[in-house]
C-alpha cells in the first residue's frame, strides 16, 4: 500500500490542505493587499490619456488615446486656429512650420506651436492639448552629437505611458447583493432625506449626503460592534442613526461610500494601514474618494471629519497618493479642503455661517491626514462589493454569503490595490498563497486520477 501512488498524494493532499490552513490562519493582515503604481490608481480610462506615440515620416505624429469615449471626429487647431478634421479611430498631428537648427542665434522657444485634438461633436470631451517643438538632427551634429532622427520635443499635461488603466466603474460597488428592497429603500433616502435632486452638481451631491450622515450621527461615534464587519452598508446606518451602536471612521467610510455611489457619484473606499505582526499599529485610518468627472480625477474625501474634497493650488482636485506627498513633505502652501462648518469645524476662524459648505486652507483641518499619511502609509483601495476584511472572527464568514465570497477572493484571487512610498511584502504574499493553493488542488487531481 505505501508504494500505491494514491497513498502518497494522498499524504501531499493532507500536508498541502494543513499548509494552507496554516497560511490563512497565521497570515499578516498587512500582506492583504497587491502594490500597484500611481498610474492604474488615478488615471482612469475615462479620461483621455496617451499610450504611445507613432510617428509617420517626419512631420506627422500619431497619438494612440486610450479612452472609453469614442468620439466620431476630431478638430485640429493649430495654435488656436481651426485645421483639418480628423476620423476618430485615428487622429493625428501634422506639424506646421520650420524646424530648429539652432541657426543664426535662433531660440527654441520660437519654434513652439500649440496644437489641440478637440472631440466632435463639440462638447463631447476636453481639448487634448499639446506643444511640440520640431528639432532638427543637424543641431546636435554640428555640435559633435550624433542623432539618428530629427526630434519632436512634446509638452502636455496628458499622462504618456503604457500602463494599465481601468474604468471607474471597476472601483464602485453596485451594491446588487443587497437585494432591491433595500436599494430602494436607499434611494428613498438620498432622493427624499438627503434632499439629492437629479440637476445636482457633483460637489453639491457630496454635500448633502455628507451633511445628512453627519447630522444623523451626531452622537454616534465609537467602537463599532464585530457585526459591522460584516453587515451591509445600509443595516449600519440604521443602527447608528437609531442609537443603537456606534462607528468609527470606517463605518463613516464605509456608508458614505454607499450612499454617494447611490446618489450618482462614483466613489471608493480607502484605508490607510500600517501594522507589524498585526500588534504594532503605525497608522490607520479610513476615508473615501470620490470621482469629480468634470476634472477626471478622485479627491480626498474624510466623511470622519467631515472633509468633503481636496484641492491643489491650481484648483484641480487632489487623490490620496497626492496628499501623501504634500502632507510628509510639508508643502500644503495653496491647498484647499471643501468642508461643513459644523462638528470638528465649528468653530473654525473663517468667515462663514455655522453649518455653511466652505473653501479653507487645508492646513487648518490637516491634522489627522498628516497624522496619517507618512513614510509608513500603505494606501488599500478596496475593490467591490465593499464589505470589510476578516480579522480572526472566522465565524463571520457563515453570516453573508458575500461576506465570505468576497474575503475568499481577497485572501486569494483579488487583493486590494495599494499605494506605497516602501517596497512591501504584498507580491510575494500573493504568490506564496498561489503557489500553496495551486498545488494542492493538483494534488488532489492527482489523487483523484490514481484511484
Amino acid at each position: 500500500m505505501l508504494s500505491h501512488p494514491a497513498f502518497w498524494l494522498a499524504v501531499a493532499v493532507v500536508v498541502l490542505a494543513a499548509a494552507n490552513i496554516a497560511c490563512f490562519l497565521k497570515r499578516d493582515w498587512e500582506g492583504s493587499h497587491r502594490p500597484v503604481d500611481y498610474a492604474q490608481l488615478n488615471y482612469p480610462s475615462d479620461t483621455p490619456t496617451l499610450r504611445r506615440w507613432r510617428i509617420d515620416g517626419d512631420r506627422r505624429l500619431m497619438p494612440e488615446i486610450v479612452w472609453t469615449h469614442r468620439p466620431a471626429q476630431w478638430q485640429l487647431l493649430i495654435d488656436g486656429q481651426p485645421g483639418p478634421t480628423l476620423p476618430g479611430a485615428a487622429p493625428w498631428i501634422e506639424l506646421t512650420g520650420p524646424v530648429f537648427t539652432g541657426a543664426d542665434g535662433e531660440k527654441l522657444t520660437d519654434f513652439r506651436r500649440r496644437y489641440a485634438l478637440r472631440p466632435l461633436p463639440a462638447g463631447s470631451g476636453p481639448d487634448l492639448e499639446f506643444v511640440i517643438t520640431p528639432i532638427a538632427r543637424e543641431f546636435y551634429l554640428e555640435r559633435g552629437m550624433h542623432f539618428p532622427t530629427s526630434l519632436a520635443q512634446i509638452h502636455t499635461a496628458l499622462p504618456v505611458g503604457d500602463f494599465r488603466r481601468h474604468p471607474v466603474s471597476r472601483w464602485t460597488d453596485d451594491y446588487r447583493y443587497l437585494g432591491a428592497a433595500k436599494l430602494a429603500e436607499a434611494d428613498r433616502i438620498v432622493r427624499e432625506e438627503m434632499g439629492v435632486r437629479p440637476d445636482d452638481a457633483v460637489l453639491v451631491r457630496m454635500d448633502k449626503v455628507l451633511r445628512h450622515l453627519r447630522t444623523c450621527w451626531a452622537t454616534a461615534g465609537g467602537v463599532p460592534k464585530d457585526a459591522y464587519r460584516w453587515q451591509d452598508p445600509l443595516t449600519i446606518f440604521q443602527e447608528l442613526r437609531n442609537g443603537q451602536g456606534k462607528g468609527w471612521c470606517t463605518q463613516n467610510a464605509q456608508v458614505y461610500t454607499f450612499f454617494a455611489n447611490r446618489a450618482g457619484v462614483p466613489t471608493r473606499y480607502v484605508f490607510g494601514a500600517t501594522v507589524q505582526a498585526n500588534r504594532l499599529v503605525y497608522n490607520g485610518h479610513s476615508w473615501a474618494e470620490s470621482y469629480l468627472a468634470e476634472h477626471g480625477r478622485w479627491t480626498f474625501v474624510d466623511p470622519a471629519r467631515p472633509i468633503i474634497a481636496t484641492f491643489g493650488r491650481d484648483g484641480r482636485p487632489l487623490n490620496s497618493a497626492d496628499l501623501l506627498h504634500l502632507c510628509r513633505l510639508n508643502a500644503l502652501e495653496g491647498v484647499t479642503a471643501r468642508i461643513i462648518k459644523a462638528w470638528d469645524w465649528k468653530d473654525l476662524p473663517i468667515p462663514a455661517d455655522a453649518g455653511a459648505v466652505a473653501t479653507v486652507p487645508f492646513e487648518l483641518v490637516s491634522r489627522v491626514p498628516r497624522q496619517e499619511l507618512n513614510e509608513q502609509s500603505i494606501l488599500k483601495y478596496r475593490l467591490p462589493p465593499n464589505v470589510e476584511d476578516i480579522r480572526d472572527l472566522y465565524g463571520m464568514l457563515l453570516r453573508s454569503p458575500t461576506f465570505a465570497w468576497t474575503n475568499f477572493k481577497r485572501y486569494l484571487l483579488e487583493p486590494a490595490p495599494a499605494y506605497s512610498l516602501l517596497p512591501t511584502e504584498g507580491g510575494r504574499t500573493y504568490l506564496r498563497r498561489r503557489a500553496l493553493f495551486v498545488a494542492l488542488i493538483a494534488s488532489i487531481g492527482g489523487w483523484l486520477l490514481a484511484l
